[in-house]
């Protein structure tokens, strides 16, 4: 299977997740078919790719900025990368909407912040962390 279709892929599958965590998030049955499925395939597509793309000739390494970008220079190590970021920003996701949950706040609230972490991470966990604080009156506050 070409880069190509494997991106494509891995790409609608996060997407879809996404579309089914925000859908059924009160439900326990989600996080286990995310978890024990998207994430376990995620994370063994990912193991895979980066064996392929850490095997090829690299002077990269994680000590400087050039470093890590030859150490993605390979298309394979880039492509794992990415699935990378699929996996850590699904699971942080999940955790926004169980933690919502739990707090019980409005899922058209939760909106933005779940499409901000799948779009772009960090700003959504932010976005999230303002908002919890907010419910809880609270700024210093714990995963729990």
């Amino acid at each position: 299977m070409n880069l190509e279709t494997v991106f494509s892929i891995v790409s609608a599958l996060a997407l879809f997740s996404w579309i089914a965590l925000f859908i059924f998030y009160p439900s326990q049955i989600v996080y286990k078919v995310l978890f024990s499925g998207t994430l376990l395939l995620l994370s063994l597509t990912y193991l895979y790719f980066i064996i392929l793309g850490m095997g090829a000739e690299s002077e990269g390494g994680f000590g400087t900025l050039a470093e890590v970008k030859a150490l993605l220079s390979s298309d394979e190590a880039l492509l794992a990368g990415w699935i990378h970021y699929l996996a850590f920003d699904l699971f942080v996701g999940m955790w926004i909407a169980h933690d919502s949950w739990k707090l019980d706040i409005n899922r058209w609230v939760l909106l933005p912040c779940l499409l901000l972490t799948f779009m772009l991470g960090p700003v959504g966990l932010l976005t999230y962390f303002i908002l919890r604080g907010i419910k809880s009156h609270n700024i210093i506050q714990s995963p729990h």
